[in-house]
């Protein structure tokens, strides 16, 4: 599974959802619509704003907004299914729908609270992963891979100032770092990220 942890605060994840519009054909769905609502996508930071707004944690476990991209150039069909739902235990409400397919890349963005902030992730399915369980019909891996290492590479190495280990920090987060924040996995965790700034302040290559 290709993936990257890093850490990212308003400002950065708003440079990373205008770099995916703008440079990639991915599209930005949620991952569950609300009960007896259809499914939104998401065209701009406001859209996304709507839900709750982007980098900032003031409740749960740090995970601010669980989307799923997906682009035509990977997958053909873009696939949302009708879930049934209990209405006695979901407030009278028959149906939801979700995102499925194995072609999609998860965007989970986590969010500064008190005084810490929360990792952000991007991943997808690998192709041997997507064989075991049945799914690996109808993707292309090769525009899928270079897709994904586009914007891990972007993410990772061009807009990082500075490292905590094995995630990347990028400039917003970093300023946070500066502030006092702690870098955190999840919001209960009991320990926090050593950061180290990249050499002469310079972004990663």
């Amino acid at each position: 599974m290709a993936s990257l942890d890093f850490f990212a605060a308003r400002d950065d994840q708003i440079a990373i959802v205008e770099f995916i519009w703008a440079e990639t054909d991915f599209r930005i769905f949620e991952t569950a619509s609300r009960f007896g609502e259809p499914l939104r996508e998401f065209r701009s930071v406001a859209d996304i704003d709507a839900v709750a707004r982007v980098g900032v944690c003031d409740r749960g476990d740090g995970l601010v907004h669980a989307l799923q991209m997906w682009s035509p150039s990977v997958t053909k069909k873009l696939e949302i299914e009708r879930i049934k739902l209990d209405p006695g235990a979901c407030q009278g409400h028959t149906f939801r729908f979700n995102i499925r397919g194995a072609g999609l890349v998860q965007l989970y963005l986590g969010g500064a609270g008190e005084r810490l902030l929360t990792k952000s992730h991007i991943g997808h399915n690998s192709e041997t992963r997507a064989r075991n369980w049945g799914h690996e019909d109808g993707i292309d891996w090769s525009a899928l891979e270079k897709l994904s290492a586009r914007l891990r590479y972007h993410v990772g190495r061009r807009l990082a100032v500075a490292k905590a280990p094995g995630r990347p920090v990028l400039p917003a987060a970093y300023e946070l770092v500066e502030q006092g924040y702690l870098l955190k996995e999840f919001v209960q965790s009991d320990w926090s990220h050593e950061v180290t700034r990249n050499p002469a302040g310079r972004r990663g290559r």
